[in-house]
């Protein structure tokens, strides 16, 4: 997969870029007419000022830096639509446009740690007008303004959102680290990382049946409903009885350390997994990730016995 290509020195021509992870964001700069490439103009502008920066070559930013990254929606589900409640925008098949905007640094209103927000705006193909466009939280329907971050002075309100914008984007896609592949010494990738990479080995865990439904609306796309789709799991909501392994692994540690080391009540869990008492499969997964750090622990596949199907019973060999 090529990239760029060497022009005259000291120059890169950009060939074929990808968007991995970006490509759900509105274009923050329309392409001009008679674009015929695949990505937008906007994403061969994006390599071509990463990869200069990393080249040492002469370089300036995109115009688009300072819009804010935003993913086009569109109602319709009647759920949406009742969340919107009576806002004039709200109608069947209207576009929307969400905003990103930092979970910890993007509300410059009190929020709740318990409060759900959500935040829409009318659609606009005119990305310069971005920053003046009225948000609603599709939750509780109240409204909000964005604002530039590097425009902000003085006393703020409460009623406003400092939406992400692309200079954020560009920032995060030259330190995120390369997590397919391992550095050249055998450790994990880190946002520094240089060198001829390894290839990464995958050592398969417990097997989790996680069903392949999914809404129809995923094949049209932007639609609001995908942003908060969880996929089923099955088999994950009984309990496990500890195996052999495991036993002998907390005999050999002691109930003591291992209640101190893990965190784990010693009466109300570790003793339970000693008699074979059935334990959460959650908390038996998060306790056998700890003892898997401080002993090789080898856990068969969990089965349903028939006589109890509420209950796991890790099969013993």
């Amino acid at each position: 997969m090529h990239y760029m290509r060497k022009t005259h020195k000291p120059n890169i021509a950009i060939v074929d870029p990808k968007a991995h992870g970006i490509g759900f964001l509105y274009s923050p700069q329309d392409s001009p007419k008679g674009w015929d490439k695949e990505a937008p103009r906007w994403v061969y502008q994006l390599w071509d000022y990463i990869l200069r920066g990393a080249l040492e070559l002469p370089n300036k930013p995109p115009s688009w830096v300072n819009v804010p990254q935003m993913m086009r929606l569109t109602i319709t589900t009647y759920n949406v639509l009742e969340m919107l409640g009576e806002w004039e925008i709200a109608r069947p098949y209207n576009f929307l446009l969400l905003p990103m905007v930092d979970p910890l640094y993007g509300f410059a209103f009190h929020r709740q740690a318990n409060e759900k927000v959500l935040l829409v705006c009318p659609f606009s193909s005119k990305q310069k007008q971005w920053f003046d466009l009225e948000c609603v939280n599709v939750y509780d329907g109240k409204k909000y303004r964005m604002l530039d971050c590097k425009k902000a002075k003085g006393s703020i309100r409460y009623n406003v959102v400092f939406p992400s914008q692309f200079a954020h984007l560009i920032i995060q896609y030259q330190q995120h680290p390369e997590a397919k592949s391992l550095a050249p010494d055998g450790s994990p990738c880190a946002t520094e990382t240089q060198g001829l990479l390894q290839r990464a080995h995958v050592i398969a865990g417990d097997i989790r049946y996680v069903g392949k439904e999914t809404d129809r609306k995923w094949e049209e796309g932007e639609e609001i409903s995908v942003l908060e789709f969880a996929a089923t799991e099955y088999g994950r909501r009984g309990k496990v009885i500890a195996s052999d392994e495991v036993k002998a692994a907390i005999q050999r540690i002691g109930i003591n350390k291992c209640a101190r080391e893990s965190g784990f009540h010693r009466a109300n869990f570790i003793r339970k997994l000693m008699r074979d008492v059935p334990v959460k499969r959650n908390s038996y997964t998060e306790f056998v990730r700890w003892l898997k750090g401080c002993n090789e622990v080898h856990l068969d596949q969990p089965k349903v016995p028939e006589d109890n199907p509420g209950v796991s019973v890790v099969s013993r060999t």
